[in-house]
């Protein structure tokens, strides 16, 4: 009796040990026909996009040093400071109190002697923030932050208050530059197009300086800055985006782009086949874009949109 149930035991163990790796073999099965099915399905019913012209315009950061005139005004006595105009940066005509230094019942008025940008505040590189020693040492010239006085402070006969910036003046930059082809060819011609930022209009700028290392890869300059906004005043150090040229061709999404013996291509879908077609030269623009600059590729091409999966062949569209 005992010798039968064992029996039957061992029966029921290996028939659980079969069901359930047949289970798992059919599950199997089916996710590899499922993914074999919708494989094939994609690959029949690929994503198109489609080759539309395009205008790369290549933008070179410069990182220099600022250099402009500036006056330190002092305060005529001791006294409680106050900022009539605010604490600035702020444009200021000739003869406008910029300051009033009170003691009792008395006050003097600090005014502008000139024209220019009025600030409550000092980086501690006036008077020695001079262009002869910066061209030399650039690296050695570390801007400092700008540090504001408060209004109402007390200050004392011969103390710092602010500074004037004059206006109108050339603001300049002075900077190493690492040379491309293109910022090679703008700054010998003497001028370049800059901007303040990637969405602002381009502005001309003289190249007062070129001064190109013996290694041809760098460079020294001095360049007049066609802009001279009072926010610029909080700092030194200063980035410019120099615009060196355009490129022209055609835009397609980086994933469309593959190899193939050998050779950078897309598909291209020629009625319902799917083509490769050679790029022979392009360069990637962004995270997504792809620019063919040559290629027998042309603007309105349907092409796919991920070329991973793609291959030639007959295709459906819909």
């Amino acid at each position: 009796m005992r010798k039968d149930a064992s029996n039957e035991d061992h029966k029921s163990i290996a028939y659980r040990i079969f069901y359930r790796f047949f289970t798992i073999l059919i599950a199997v099965a089916w996710v590899y026909a499922f993914k074999l099915y919708f494989g094939h399905y994609d690959s029949v019913h690929p994503d198109i996009t489609w080759a539309s012209p395009w205008v790369q315009t290549d933008i070179v950061p410069i990182d220099g040093l600022l250099i402009w005139d500036e006056t330190v005004l002092l305060s005529p006595r001791n006294g409680t400071v106050k900022y009539p105009l605010g604490m600035g940066p702020i444009r200021v005509p000739k003869g406008a109190t910029v300051a009033r230094v009170s003691s009792g019942s008395s006050a003097s008025d600090v005014k502008s002697r000139e024209e220019g940008y009025f600030v409550a505040g000092l980086d501690g590189s006036e008077g020695k923030w001079k262009y002869s020693a910066i061209w030399w040492e650039i690296e050695k010239h570390k801007p400092k932050a700008m540090k504001m006085f408060k209004d109402g402070n007390k200050v004392k006969k011969g103390a710092p208050i602010g500074k004037l910036v004059p206006q109108p003046q050339q603001l300049r930059l002075v900077a190493n530059v690492i040379l491309t082809d293109g910022l090679k060819k703008g700054l010998s011609s003497k001028t370049i197009n800059v901007k303040m930022d990637p969405l602002d209009t381009p502005s001309q700028a003289e190249v007062d300086v070129y001064d190109p290392e013996k290694s041809g890869i760098s460079a020294k300059v001095l360049l007049k800055v066609p802009w001279f906004p009072p926010q610029i005043l909080a700092s030194r150090k200063y980035r410019l985006l120099v615009q060196t040229g355009e490129t022209s061709g055609i835009a397609i999404p980086q994933a469309a782009v593959t190899v193939k013996e050998g050779k950078h291509g897309v598909y291209v879908l020629k009625g319902a086949e799917s083509v490769f077609t050679n790029i022979f030269e392009g360069r990637v623009i962004d995270a997504s874009k792809f620019l063919v600059t040559s290629a027998d590729l042309k603007v309105g091409d349907a092409v796919i949109a991920d070329a991973e999966g793609a291959s030639e062949g007959r295709v459906r569209l819909w």
